[in-house]
């Protein structure tokens, strides 16, 4: 055709080639066939159907602190169970089998309900969850030393258990989502907030106890209300990780079982032995003699400069690479921890932040793998690495007290080291770089 011919749309030139076929065919190279090949679009490339990945963005800081903060508060005020069990023992005449079942029914509660707030909170732009689940937990928690029953003191650590569930999922993502392109970084930060929580939680609460009596649990928590009430104002309307689209959990989770398993067998281990030695620490020292107050002090030792690990876990890892850093990480503490319960208590003082930083170095490496395994997922995977794992080393609680009611607590936390044998095993089958598991780009005709 020529550019002064007249123009015909599609539908005509279709017409006079199938009149020109059933008149005996036609020449691909005459004017007809070329008018349609011109005229009719092509299928779109392959290229131009794939979903577009934005470039990565920088660190907003302040919305990571303000994540962070709010991962603070509500560990902050979880971590209260521990110093306070030795007097709860004696308040409701527990037995060691009862009192490490009130910790099974906190972390547990969190721990096996996150998998179903991860997924809700995957479905949401805004920041909901990270908002409100510390609210619930620090209310709950500031009620523990007031509750005259053993019943009521399961209810309120239910309510704090599902706070905290309701948080971590979405709070984690958030913190990696906010963190841009360098998300070790942010969730090396993000998860040094819970550890120096858990740290200083404890102190805080057991002076207070020692000094007024359990009672003091209300007017303790309210500092931490009041500054919740304010960030979750501003929380609720950030934005997380984009809404992930229905459909494609089962697809990711099947692609990337592998690596999630082992990563949950390595966290279940950890968590196993953190909590175990975080709750049961004060009894010991008061086994021995000492105060409550020096009972916190270990738990702050313990998991206060252990928040160091944790902060300082995603720099090694770029240095040493991810597999190494869980593996020493298990191999350097589980001694240091067995030192701390063999030897005089003076020493054992010495040994115990040391061996909580080198625990704790693996647990934003183990977070960000995850992540990074189903990055259309992220709260779904932190809540499997984090929560899952975490409420199996809760449920290992009743077993661990009922064991120490039979050989002693310092035996049985020198068994618990045992179980590093299987972390050990799991963090060897870990790829260094986890193959990340997109959402495939949607076929169309022609692909």
């Amino acid at each position: 055709m020529t550019e002064d011919a007249p123009r015909t749309d599609v539908g005509d030139q279709v017409l006079a080639l199938s009149v020109r076929r059933r008149g005996g065919g036609f020449i691909p190279g005459d004017a007809g066939y070329s008018a349609i090949m011109t005229s009719v679009p092509l299928a779109p490339a392959r290229d131009a159907l794939r979903p577009t990945v934005s470039p990565p963005q920088p660190m907003q800081r302040r919305r990571l602190l303000g994540v962070t903060l709010a991962h603070f508060l509500n560990d902050f005020h979880m971590a209260w169970l521990s110093p306070l069990l030795p007097l709860l023992v004696p308040r409701f005449n527990l037995s060691l089998a009862l009192a490490g079942l009130l910790g099974t029914i906190l972390n547990t509660s969190s721990a096996l309900s996150q998998p179903l707030f991860g997924l809700v909170a995957d479905r949401q732009s805004r920041s909901r969850l990270v908002a409100l689940g510390p609210l619930l937990t620090v209310a709950a928690m500031s009620l523990t030393g007031i509750l005259p029953t053993y019943p009521a003191l399961v209810v309120a650590l239910l309510c704090a258990g599902i706070g905290t569930a309701a948080f971590h999922p979405q709070g984690a993502a958030s913190a990696g989502f906010h963190s841009g392109a360098r998300r070790a970084t942010g969730l090396a930060v993000f998860v040094a907030g819970g550890e120096l929580a858990y740290a200083v939680g404890p102190l805080y609460i057991a002076a207070l106890v020692q000094w007024q009596g359990l009672s003091w649990t209300l007017p303790a928590g309210v500092p931490g209300a009041v500054i919740m009430v304010f960030l979750a104002a501003i929380l609720w309307q950030w934005p997380t990780a984009r809404p992930a689209r229905a459909g494609t959990v089962r697809r990711a989770l099947r692609a990337q079982r592998r690596t999630l398993v082992l990563l949950w067998i390595y966290v279940v281990v950890r968590s196993i032995i953190s909590i175990s030695f975080i709750t049961f620490l004060p009894l010991v020292l008061r086994e021995r003699g000492l105060s409550l107050v020096l009972g916190g002090t270990a738990v702050f030792l313990f998991g206060g400069v252990g928040a160091a690990g944790g902060f300082t876990g995603g720099i090694l890892a770029e240095w040493l690479g991810r597999r190494a850093v869980l593996l020493l990480s298990l191999l350097l503490s589980a001694p240091l921890m067995a030192l701390y319960l063999l030897a005089p208590l003076g020493w054992g003082f010495l040994l115990l932040p040391v061996a909580g930083v080198l625990l704790y170095t693996s647990a934003p490496v183990t977070v960000t793998m995850a992540q990074e395994s189903l990055p259309q997922h992220a709260s779904l995977a932190s809540s499997i690495v984090m929560g899952l794992a975490w409420g199996i080393g809760g449920l290992m609680l009743t077993a661990v007290g009922a064991t120490a009611d039979v050989i002693g607590l310092r035996n049985t936390l020198l068994l618990t080291l045992v179980l590093n044998v299987p972390a050990l095993l799991a963090a060897t089958g870990l790829a260094t770089s986890p193959r990340q598991q997109d959402d495939p780009p949607p076929t169309g005709p022609g692909l």
